[in-house]
């Protein structure tokens, strides 16, 4: 399955956040472009990035190591990064590597 981005810009100085809907498998096959793609779009310092997994039904190591070599990218840019809606399979591979404690999961 391919994965798919859509990504959702709200540039108001009260809510600086960009919501990255991801649909698909974040797999070996997958992730390198899709980091790609979430790089490209990280803005100067207070920006928030949101990516709502909530059509996400496959997670494996590589795509928590994207994830936290995201997460690692935006602190450098002084911004914070949500990941919401994972379903419950998804949000167990969170827990059995304790990287729910690392990732602001919402």
């Amino acid at each position: 399955m391919e994965v798919k981005v859509k990504i959702e810009r709200k540039r108001d100085d009260a809510n600086k956040k960009k919501v990255f809907f991801i649909d698909g498998e974040l797999d070996v096959h997958h992730v390198k472009n899709l980091k790609a793609e979430i790089l490209e779009e990280l803005e100067p310092p207070g920006w928030s990035y949101e990516l709502n997994m909530d059509k996400v039904t496959y997670l494996d190591s590589s795509g928590l190591g994207m994830l936290v070599y995201l997460k690692k990218e935006i602190i450098k840019h002084e911004g914070r990064l949500i990941i919401s809606n994972l379903h419950e399979p998804v949000l167990n591979v969170f827990k059995l590597t304790k990287l729910d404690n690392f990732f602001e999961i919402s």
